[in-house]
């Protein structure tokens, strides 16, 4: 092991200036790659991560006597970044088969429940909704290059709410299309930006069925711990945790950096791998430019809530679909595996529809809708919408909001550098989007190291 993780120091209110080359804010998948590639270029880097763990927005706890992902989760070949560091790392994939189960359960908006195969009826819910992407080429010819073409900055200018609504759907296919977009999303239809959808369609091979491969069916095993600890491992860097920061300021030739309990870290200069929804609650001096700062206090549509159910009863394989739209909290439920009586489910839902995540009789009383007779054992969930460094789940936009802030998210202000999956240039809403910023922002940081 190359790193050394070490628990804050009592608050002393005193100065540690370390002799760093860079300091880098958070220790998720955009902090641990920043570090480790800063490394490569013989630099001496210190993590400040406010949590006691590394990992950010992954994170890999213990369910059902097994790790499992409280975050972030699946991964693919057609997210370059993530797939390369599990090669790198000889890190090993298994499927989600209740992702893709032949048996569908699904709601109507007004909470009937329905039973489908998808070897009898794939064509009728998928081919549909699939022709809402008919322009999608058109839109984001070059969807990893975002600034290669302004042609989707300029469609974003509808919701998915209103896109679903313009359309021709049959009442199946609209369940499916709002089950889809609220999967991919974790926000209501109304606030959530209908070119983002398409993106995430465009990086998937322009197949709505293929994007369903790419975000749901692989994860790894032993939980994304596995990869985030591998990184961690090697990035070269020291690691204080239980350090959050209150303020990052450029000084003339360096950064300074404070602590909620008034430590300071100085260094040649800054990554900040802030999600977007925190941005603002840490100070800049000089102060962040508007367009920034605008955008964080607005927030981005994503208010996932991912939870883990344990229910008595070893059931077969089976999917569940609902409308975020329906009376419903959960839009997507699937079988996550069944053992020693008993059958783990993995359920979405949106902080846009309030569900008390971790209340086992609430949470019986949702599944029942899907399967009237279960019996709720465990549940356990993470509520990233209430935690203070996070605010929310992935990043998934509103209508008109990265689209036009996009180059001033990703641009450096001063001697401090943004780093975060959530205004990565191709997988925003994905762990690759965030490997993809902690590359790109180190390879930044260099150049202003060797060039003034």
């Amino acid at each position: 092991m190359t790193s050394s993780i070490a628990q804050a120091r009592p608050a002393s209110g005193g100065k540690d200036k370390g002799d760093y080359d860079a300091i880098i804010v958070g220790a998720g998948f955009a902090g641990l790659t920043a570090a480790r590639e800063l490394k490569r270029y013989g630099y001496k880097v210190l993590i400040l991560e406010a949590r006691d763990r590394i990992g950010g927005r992954t994170y890999t706890a213990e369910f059902d006597g097994k790790p499992n992902d409280m975050g972030g989760t699946w991964v693919h070949w057609f997210q370059p970044h993530v797939w390369a560091e599990i090669n790198r790392y000889g890190v090993e994939l298994e499927e989600s088969p209740g992702n893709f189960a032949d048996d569908v359960i699904y709601l109507d908006e007004n909470g009937g429940r329905h039973q489908a195969k998808m070897s009898e009826r794939g064509s009728e819910f998928y081919g549909p909704v699939q022709t809402m992407f008919a322009d999608a080429r058109t839109i984001m010819p070059r969807p990893a290059e975002p600034f290669a073409d302004a042609g989707w900055i300029a469609a974003d200018t509808i919701s998915v709410a209103d896109k679903i609504a313009a359309s021709s759907l049959t009442p199946e296919g609209r369940i499916l299309a709002a089950t889809i977009f609220a999967a991919s999303s974790g926000g209501a239809a109304a606030n959530v930006s209908w070119v983002d959808i398409v993106r995430l369609v465009a990086l998937s091979g322009y197949s709505l069925e293929l994007e369903s491969d790419v975000v749901s069916r692989f994860k790894l095993k032993g939980g994304m711990r596995s990869l985030y600890s591998a990184l961690a491992d090697d990035c070269g860097a020291t690691i204080e945790l239980n350090s959050p920061v209150a303020m990052i300021e450029t000084t003339g030739d360096g950064v300074r950096i404070v602590g909620t309990n008034g430590k300071t870290w100085s260094a040649r200069a800054a990554i900040s791998t802030l999600p977007l929804n925190t941005l603002k609650d840490v100070g800049f001096r000089p102060p962040l430019p508007r367009q920034k700062l605008d955008v964080s206090v607005e927030g981005h549509a994503g208010k996932a809530n991912k939870i883990h159910i344990l229910i008595e009863g070893e059931r077969p394989i089976f999917t569940a679909w609902a409308p975020g739209t329906g009376p419903s909290p959960i839009n997507h439920m699937f079988w996550d595996g069944a053992a020693n009586g008993r059958t783990h489910l993995i359920a979405f839902g949106s902080g846009d529809h309030p569900l008390r995540i971790m209340d086992k009789g609430e949470v019986q009383k949702v599944v029942r809708q899907f399967l009237p007779d279960a019996v709720v054992v465990d549940v356990k969930a993470h509520d990233w919408n209430n935690d203070p460094y996070s605010r929310g789940a992935w990043c998934i936009s509103r209508p008109g909001q990265i689209s036009k802030a996009l180059k001033d998210l990703q641009a450096p202000h001063g001697r401090i550098f943004f780093a975060s999956g959530d205004w990565a240039s191709a997988w925003r809403s994905a762990i690759d989007g965030a490997i993809e910023q902690g590359i790109t922002t180190s390879r930044a940081l260099h150049r202003l190291l060797t060039e003034g």
